[in-house]
């Protein structure tokens, strides 16, 4: 019995000890990402053994270790591996830190996936966690600068303005230029104005370039493809985030305004003087009846007025909102991801508003081990209260208000007093949409997937529009004007496709075929009230107009697009590939002769650092070449162009309106004013595809583990049978007519070098270059008489007018020419300013243009005459090329980023270069006979010259983020960061407007400073 005790206490004894030693070897601890959000499924493994686990649903991990003095390795897909050693406490929280070179490993090309390194087409990948910290009602207007070839422009800051996307620049004259919106896999439409999806909700963004990587989306895809991928929920246990940004605006330039009375008094009488006309300034009534004071009652404070009408106008500091709120959770079967977003933009002029509210709501789920079900919704809701363009520049010598207390007008047509037309004119605007996707897929075995998709979007918007009889124009002319404009769509695509993917030994397949059929239909109208009885209730009462005068119209649109598309991915040793894909569509828009169009496209790629005489580098970790060639066609024109059409006009006569409908309607107007009326309506039934081909050069390469990767393309576009308007001779009682007519190139280099020039523990510091050039070139406008071309008669040159007119010149600037870039600027050269009457008359001058202070115009044929026939080319818009950079530093828990982006070469037309108060009194006088400045003289028919072309070039510092990530113990919030943000921060230019990012037409228009934006920014996870 003895015995038996003595061996059960030498056994418990064994038992304490071990335990002991046991409890001294465990360690334990948490694993998180960089945001705090645990990570479940990380191999946590002591190095040199075998021994390892994996975290839990919470992130949580408990180890036995062989010793205390081992490294522990924890490794997840998608993030960077870490090493530790095991603390004193052996306790480790270990936050792990995205690796992009994994993440970017599986690139979207549209009906499946493939990993970047057997792509071979041109793509470029774009991880939102970079821009995430950027406040933007669009994903459009964050990409600017960040995707080498993706040239974006946002010439407008009016709240919820849009932008123009190009990607290699614009391939087509009349059809449409943007690239496609994938989102989720749903071709929504032409890029420019995504504001339905929040930039929050954006996982990644894949920018599909040439002919190889955007074939699969047909004629859709002509313009390139933008596909955005939105973020899904993780495995693991419930996570929350709030994302809250509070901005604020202002001008980063002074505005340019007279703040000196006497200086505009005494400037303006100059110029009418010069002109031939009376002053103003002298102390009299003028002929409307309105008083303008003398230059000496302006000197002396006997004139007591003076307004400062950008105080009136601008709001000091436009605040704007972004707030996203966001659940998702996930298990091993389903997973959802919810989201709210609430976003308001107050616009710089008061009272100009802009707001937008909405979910996004996705859920997955595995109904079967092989059978999934995805399903998608997204709901924006957004409200325009517009009153931009206000009169900031108005006559500062005028008061707000007379001395009865009403508004102040000049005369009895004054339609700029910015205070009467805040306080009296409507404009709102109410939209919603609605995107929904509902997908299917079935993995019928491990190599073939079926999936089947349907998709649905619907939008539409109501604008209240109402205009009194007084301070308004529109509401003088008809004793008030009230509108409301409803505009509706539907827009229906269906996909089913199947993908298979298979080895076998050195070889690899895969392949994606299926069908698609997309449906639109859009319906609108409008309804127009007159001559108001009463304006009590602006446009909620249409019935106080007269009714002989209300004005009813509608329209509608239904279009068809039918595909077939086949992809076939080759692969021989993962060294050698080949892509071939292929696709039919079939479009409603052309006659049944040309409904139908085929469009191929290859591509070869070779890994050659997987040769043996590279495989064993230790230098060289990527070097791919890629080739690619295909065609893709465009439909992006209005419908119905191959029928006859119909149309309604209406137009007075003996002392009523009489409407009249017959073949042919208004397709446009021209002439001074929109005063000619151009009539279209002819149908073309041979009307047909415009076709783009493409081939690609493309280099892949990465150095020193990866540390330094580069990628170049050479490019080059050739587009013909350019869908456009033809003009018709006067005898066939039409105008315009569309056809096939015309070629264009587009032709360019892009290079994006990525570097991680310091890759410490506690710091780190990356940087982004991106350069990328593109040429166009007019090769083909159909002939001289069979389109209407006029002839220049120094060259021969073969051109048309485009664009718009600009009144001040009397003149179309822009034109397209044979030969020449896109929208090229046509008009005069000058030499300075003329000193005397004598180098007036020398230079070929007569009359007012021969007098000194005038524009010395160059006579390009030498006849001593200037005429029309002096014009030539004098600017061009496009610019030469575009180049950002980008730097991203962590120190601990600090981080930084700046991000420059700049465009140059391009000219712009300043038509505010001679009507700034900070340059007219710098003006040709006898006493400054300046070469710079014309002379000041009203009524002056000034020619379109390259006096007005200035050079856009400019460097800006567009983006610069500085942030600090709070520690937390997980216990409640997972992660905290707060950062400050600035947008537009400074702009390096030698332009004298206010900002030289214009349109693709290369002019500036003045309005108001660009608008410098400081964020402060909230980010938590709980």
């Amino acid at each position: 019995m003895n015995f038996t005790v003595k061996n059960y206490v030498i056994l418990i004894m064994f038992i304490i000890t071990g335990v002991c030693v046991q409890a001294q070897n465990e360690i334990s601890g948490n694993v998180t990402d960089e945001k705090g959000v645990p990570l479940p499924g990380v191999s946590v493994i002591e190095e040199n053994t075998s021994n390892g686990t994996v975290t839990d649903f919470d992130g949580n991990f408990r180890l036995e270790v062989n010793s205390l003095d081992s490294q522990i390795v924890f490794s997840s897909i998608g993030f960077e591996t870490e090493k530790i050693s095991i603390p004193a406490d052996q306790v480790i929280n270990v936050s792990l830190k995205l690796d992009m070179q994994q993440l970017s490993e599986v690139v979207v090309v549209g009906y499946g996936n493939v990993q970047r390194k057997d792509l071979t087409g041109s793509v470029s990948t774009l991880n939102t966690e970079k821009v995430e910290d950027i406040p933007a009602n669009s994903i459009e207007r964050v990409l600017k600068g960040r995707v080498a070839g993706l040239q974006i422009s946002t010439p407008s800051q009016d709240p919820g303005a849009g932008a123009t996307v190009r990607i290699r620049g614009g391939s087509s004259l009349r059809g449409s230029n943007s690239p496609l919106i994938v989102v989720d896999g749903f071709p929504l439409g032409d890029a420019g104005n995504l504001k339905q999806i929040n930039p929050a909700d954006i996982e990644s963004v894949d920018v599909l370039k040439d002919a190889s990587a955007s074939a699969i989306y047909g004629s859709r895809g002509a313009n390139g493809v933008i596909i955005i991928t939105t973020k899904r929920a993780k495995e693991g246990k419930t996570t929350v985030r709030i994302q809250q940004q509070s901005s604020v605006s202002y001008f980063n330039s002074e505005v340019d305004l007279w703040r000196d009375p006497v200086l505009l008094a005494q400037i303006n009488n100059e110029s009418r003087i010069n002109g031939g006309f009376q002053p103003l300034y002298i102390g009299a009534e003028n002929s409307t009846g309105v008083y303008y004071p003398s230059v000496s009652e302006l000197q002396s404070g006997e004139w007591p007025y003076f307004t400062r009408w950008d105080d009136i106008v601008f709001r000091d500091a436009p605040i704007s909102n972004n707030t996203t709120l966001s659940v998702n959770s996930g298990t091993d079967k389903t997973s959802f991801n919810l989201s709210a977003n609430y976003y308001t933009d107050m616009g710089v002029y008061k009272d100009d508003d802009y707001s937008k509210a909405g979910y996004n709501l996705r859920v997955e789920h595995d109904l079967f081990e092989d059978f999934k079900i995805r399903f998608s919704n997204i709901l924006s809701k957004g409200n325009r209260d517009s009153n931009s363009g206000l009169a900031y520049w108005r006559n500062p010598i005028f008061p707000v208000y007379d001395e009865n207390g009403d508004y102040f007008l000049v005369g009895t047509n004054d339609y700029f007093h910015p205070v009467a037309i805040s306080d009296n004119r409507l404009d709102k605007t109410k939209t919603t949409d609605v995107i929904t996707s509902l997908a299917l897929e079935y993995d019928i075995f491990d190599a073939l997937k079926l999936t089947s998709r349907f998709n649905y979007k619907y939008g539409e918007y109501i604008n209240d529009q109402f205009f009194p009889n007084i301070y308004t124009q529109a509401g003088d002319f008809n004793n008030g004007a009230a509108y409301i404009n409803n505009w509706q769509s539907h827009n229906y695509v269906t996909e089913t496709f199947a993908n298979y993917d298979e080895t076998f030994g050195d070889h690899t397949i895969g392949s994606t075929a299926g069908f698609t059929y997309e449906k639109y239909l859009q319906r609108n109208s409008s309804l127009g009230a007159f001559d108001f009885v009463n304006e009590t209730l602006q446009n909620e009462n249409l019935d106080a107009g007269n009714p002989e005068l209300n004005q009813v119209s509608n329209g509608k649109i239904e279009t068809e697009l039918v595909s077939g598309i086949f992809r076939l991915n080759y692969g021989y040793l993962d060294r050698y590939l080949a892509t071939f894909t292929g696709r039919v569509d079939g479009s409603s828009k052309f006659g049944k002769n040309n409904k139908w169009a085929f469009f191929p496209s290859g591509a070869l790629s070779w890994k050659i650092h997987e040769e043996n005489f590279l495989k064993d580098s230790k230098s060289i970790d990527q070097l791919k070449l890629r080739l690619s060639y295909g065609i893709s066609g465009n439909q992006g024109i209005s419908p119905y162009q191959t029928l006859s059409r119909y149309g309604v006009s209406q137009y007075y006569d003996n002392g009523s309106w009489v409407t009249a409908i017959g073949p042919g309607y208004e397709v446009g107007r021209a002439g001074q004013g929109g005063i000619e009326v151009l009539w279209g309506g002819i149908p073309n039934p041979d009307l047909k595809w415009e076709t783009t081909s493409q081939y690609d050069i493309g280099l892949d390469m990465a150095f020193f583990e990866e540390r330094l990767s580069l990628t170049f393309d050479y490019y080059k576009k050739h587009t013909k049978d350019l869908l456009r308007e033809r003009i018709l001779t006067p005898s066939s009682s039409y105008d315009r007519i569309w056809v096939n007519n015309g070629e264009i190139t587009n032709e360019g280099v892009e290079l994006s070098v990525n570097a991680n020039l310091i890759n410490k523990d506690d710091f780190s510091l990356t940087s982004n270059l991106i350069f990328f050039k593109n040429e166009n070139e007019v090769i083909d406008l159909g002939g001289v008489a069979e389109s209407g071309l006029t002839v220049d008669p120094n060259t021969g040159m073969q051109f048309e007018y485009s664009g718009v007119s600009l009144e001040q010149f009397r003149q179309y600037p822009n034109i397209l020419a044979v030969g020449q870039p896109v929208n090229v600027f046509y008009g005069y050269k000058t030499d300075g300013i003329i000193q005397d009457l004598q180098e007036g008359i020398d230079a070929g001058l007569d009359g007012d243009l021969a007098q000194p202070g005038e524009f010395k115009y160059v006579d390009i044929n030498g006849d001593g005459v200037i005429n029309l026939d002096d014009r030539t080319i004098i600017g061009d818009p496009n610019p030469d090329f575009n180049l950002s950079l980008g730097l991203n530093l962590n120190y601990h828990n600090f981080d930084f980023s700046v991000f420059f982006s700049g465009s140059f070469g391009q000219d712009v037309i300043n038509t505010q270069r001679f009507n700034q108060p900070s340059n007219l009194p710098y003006r040709w006088t006898l006493d400054n006979t300046t070469n710079d400045y014309p002379r000041l003289r009203d009524g002056r028919q000034t020619y379109f010259s390259d006096w007005w072309v200035e050079d856009g070039s400019f460097v800006r510092v567009q983006n610069l983020t500085a942030g600090y990530t709070l520690p937390f113990d997980g216990s409640f919030i997972n992660n905290a960061r707060v950062y400050i943000n600035a947008n537009n921060l400074y702009t390096f230019t030698d332009f004298e407007g206010y900002d030289p990012e214009v349109g693709t037409d290369g002019i500036y228009w003045g309005g108001y400073p660009r608008l410098r934006q400081i964020t402060l920014g909230l980010d938590l996870t709980f």
